[in-house]
């Protein structure tokens, strides 16, 4: 089976086509990369821009594998995804749980009200008790009075994600998944062990950062905040009068919010306004790092308020992973380490055949967690009662994450 896999985000569009083989390691066939236009902090904001940034992605992934794709799976970026953790209830009377009880719970979910102009994303069952017997995992054929399934159902604006579609539609994609983006950057970076004690995935992206929790092997928790790399960035052009291209080369170069060993080194910044001038002028490095270190101060505080009640007070998370491009930022590790008091460290794409080392790296985690929330749907281990520690592929994924941290 051969599909396509699109990383739609801020500053690049990404394309992989990968032939997935039961019980076999998937296989890049073609890899396509365009900058991002007409896409704002995840959020279509000009149809044809973004459509021809889609197009052209997937034009040269093709171009690369010598031939077209059918489906594609894609993530999903928006500040209005939403976490609701629900509990059912299912009456026994004393009797055996049955695969119908099962059934009941999740058909109640589909009669559920989200909110207004809300579409559900994922149904991820999180937990299951009989009565006061908590931590359940496979509840058929025990008795009791009362079933209680536990839930995290993520959803988004529906008018965000139908606008979306639409682009889609107009780039000629045609959709099999959609998947959010906290959940494909967790599954294409964490591993196992991470994956069941407790992760909490931040993907760090140019225009938004993703976070996502895993406990026992599921998501429990996915948001976004708007705020990411491009906003650094426009931080050290504005307080630098500098251009965004400049002030990029800048974080990147020079950038080392943490380090401050030659914080008192001078450092040419050139002048904005003139493309065709060579003329710069000279700050101290710490100029330069003060402003980055202040606006990722702003990212870990939004991140915090938008986690603290659902992740934080609930000591879900021992470890937490930074990916994306942004997250390889010299001090980034260190300063979420110390803002959240949690051991930190950059995650690294999962190792898949085919993909390049410049493609490998903490920026191409979604793009690796779509191959594989693909493989586990078509093995059946996204289904709402299997266990995702079952699928032959995700004990495989395991050994190449191992791989990949060692």
């Amino acid at each position: 089976m051969k599909i396509g896999i699109l990383d739609i985000g801020t500053n690049k569009i990404s394309c992989f086509i990968v032939n997935i083989v039961k019980d076999k390691e998937p296989i890049i066939l073609g890899i396509g990369h365009h900058q991002s236009n007409g896409i704002s902090s995840g959020t279509i904001i000009d149809m044809e821009l973004a459509c021809n940034s889609i197009r052209s992605s997937i034009q040269s992934a093709e171009n690369m594998f010598g031939g077209t794709v059918e489906e594609f799976v894609v993530n999903f970026s928006s500040d209005t995804i939403q976490s609701h953790t629900i509990n059912l209830n299912t009456s026994l009377d004393n009797n055996e749980v049955t695969h119908e009880d099962i059934k009941k719970n999740y058909k109640k979910i589909d009669d559920l009200n989200y909110g207004k102009n809300r579409q559900l994303l994922h149904k991820i069952r999180t937990s299951y008790s009989i009565d006061r017997n908590i931590g359940i995992d496979k509840p058929i054929g025990m008795k009791g009075n009362k079933l209680i399934a536990g839930f995290n159902l993520i959803t988004a604006d529906k008018n965000s994600i139908n606008n979306f579609i639409k682009c889609l539609s107009m780039a000629k994609v045609r959709v099999s998944d959609i998947v959010a983006t906290p959940y494909a950057s967790g599954l294409g970076c964490l591993n196992n062990d991470d994956l069941y004690i407790g992760t909490t995935v931040i993907d760090v992206g140019a225009g938004c950062s993703s976070i996502g929790t895993f406990y026992k092997n599921k998501l429990v928790y996915a948001g976004i905040v708007n705020i990411g790399g491009f906003h650094i960035s426009s931080d050290i052009a504005k307080g630098l009068s500098t251009s965004i291209l400049a002030a990029e080369r800048l974080k990147i170069l020079h950038g080392g919010s943490v380090n401050f060993n030659d914080e008192n080194d001078l450092i040419d910044v050139p002048l904005t306004g003139n493309h065709e001038s060579t003329e710069t002028h000279k700050i101290h490095k710490k100029e330069l790092n003060n402003i980055i270190l202040s606006r990722i101060q702003e990212i870990l505080e939004n991140i915090r308020s938008k986690t603290n009640k659902s992740i934080l007070e609930r000591n879900l998370t021992s470890n937490i992973v930074l990916t994306g491009k942004s997250s390889e930022l010299k001090g980034f590790v260190n300063l979420t380490s110390d803002f959240f008091g949690i051991k930190t460290r950059i995650g690294k794409s999962i190792n898949i055949k085919g993909l390049a080392e410049n493609t490998s790296g903490p920026g191409f985690s979604v793009c690796c967690g779509l191959i594989k929330y693909k493989i586990l749907k078509e093995e059946g281990c996204l289904q709402i009662n299997s266990p995702l520690e079952n699928s032959f592929l995700w004990r495989k994924f395991g050994s190449w994450l191992q791989e990949s941290f060692s």
